[in-house]
């Protein structure tokens, strides 16, 4: 600015000198004039083309991590290789979690679950998020696959199929009735007992009633028996300025027996969540559920009946389910676990397992962002209403490369 100002400021006084020099020479004073007024134009020409050029190198220097579809969407690419491998000292015939089902005292196969050693890849995850402004709507969608499907666990899995328009959500996803986001962390792939990761056909509605507080309302595909679905809701709540999250949530459903002259009960849930970081080092977490009339949802009960028959009647089958566990980061690139859970039947379960209980210990080291190391020790226990035992005793490694 300073340069054009003395350009200007030569041009005038020249201007003024000329015209008093001579001032019968309007001809020259008119010449001048239009000198300054082509120069003038000369740098607002070159001033506009400096700003373009410094606008166009910044738009070159800005990353650009959008990959488009055809029609227009945005598409973002997740996932993670994995890598499992466990020694099982004593337990089930599976590689993870599966207490409901270890081998108990003196079972003819129990010694084909001791002293194995496992490994596999198959957890492996991969999804694609969908997202497209269609005029006055957001439009969306996820498809997400392991290799954890098939009788074997190794093939192709749908884990999450959905789409998404404004607050709305048609297709398979986690059920309203879980709280995976106040879960303790647990290296073990199948997630914690007295907790679940069921993952159903659903249409769901989501909203917000302030800033703090969100709830989430779905019918849900329930038990194959049932002719209508399984009603879910779920309030989160943040407190503490963010360092906090208590989850509430509700279970309504039919449960139905065919073969009883379609005798049917109304079964239902309760479940409370909370995850809490009271210093910058530890995380807090607990869930507890009580259950009547379901062995879908949470994790570790499909072996146990939904319900007891006294003569033409049923009864539902109740139960406990909790889970606790703490987090302590000793550094910004290790961490440990220390986690407990349950779940405890009723007096009036009559077959299947009556307590359920399992600790684990683990250690995730974080090298760089995305590699993660990790083991863990897991024991457990299994008792059936006969009072038989069996016990869960293995050691996992875990290596997962996040991309």
């Amino acid at each position: 600015m300073k340069f054009y100002n003395l350009v200007f400021m030569f041009l005038g006084s020249t201007v003024i000198s000329t015209a008093y020099a001579d001032q019968t020479a309007p001809t020259e004073i008119e010449k001048l004039k239009s000198e300054v007024a082509e120069l003038r134009q000369m740098l607002q020409v070159q001033q506009i083309a400096g700003t373009s050029s410094d606008i166009q190198q910044g738009q070159k220097s800005k990353p650009v991590n959008k990959w488009l579809s055809r029609s227009g969407a945005e598409i973002n690419l997740y996932g993670f290789v994995r890598a499992d491998a466990a020694y099982q000292f004593e337990g089930a015939k599976g590689m993870f979690n599966s207490i409901n089902s270890v081998a108990l005292e003196e079972d003819a196969n129990k010694k084909s679950t001791e002293d194995r050693l496992d490994s596999t890849l198959t957890t492996t995850r991969i999804g694609l998020d969908f997202k497209a402004p269609v005029q006055n709507a957001d439009i969306g969608g996820k498809v997400e696959i392991d290799f954890r499907g098939g009788t074997d666990k190794d093939t192709v899995r749908l884990r999450h199929v959905y789409m998404t328009y404004n607050n709305w959500l048609i297709g398979q996803t986690t059920s309203n009735f879980l709280s995976t986001e106040t879960s303790p962390e647990m290296l073990d792939f199948n997630t914690p007992l007295g907790g679940g990761t069921t993952r159903t056909p659903m249409v769901r509605y989501t909203d917000k009633l302030n800033t703090n507080t969100q709830y989430f309302v779905a019918l849900e595909k329930g038990n194959d028996e049932n002719r209508l679905p399984a009603a879910t809701a779920k309030l989160s709540y943040k407190f503490a300025e963010g360092a906090g999250l208590v989850t509430a949530r509700g279970l309504l459903q039919e449960v139905r027996v065919r073969d009883l002259d379609d005798e049917t009960e109304l079964g239902w849930g309760i479940g409370l969540g909370m995850n809490y970081k009271p210093i910058n080092q530890l995380i807090l977490n607990a869930n507890y559920s009580h259950v009547s009339g379901d062995n879908k949802f949470l994790l570790a009960t499909s072996d146990n009946k939904r319900y007891i028959q006294r003569s033409n009647d049923i009864e539902l089958i109740d139960f406990d389910a909790f889970t606790l566990g703490a987090t302590y980061k000793f550094t910004p690139q290790i961490r440990s676990t220390l986690g407990y859970g349950s779940i405890i039947y009723d007096d009036n379960n009559a077959n299947g397992n009556d307590h359920l209980q399992q600790g684990w210990l683990n250690v995730m080291y974080n090298p760089v962002k995305p590699l993660t190391f990790g083991m863990e020790y897991v024991y457990g226990e299994r008792e059936t209403v006969e009072g038989r035992t069996g016990n869960d005793n293995r050691i996992e490694i875990m290596a997962k490369y996040d991309f």
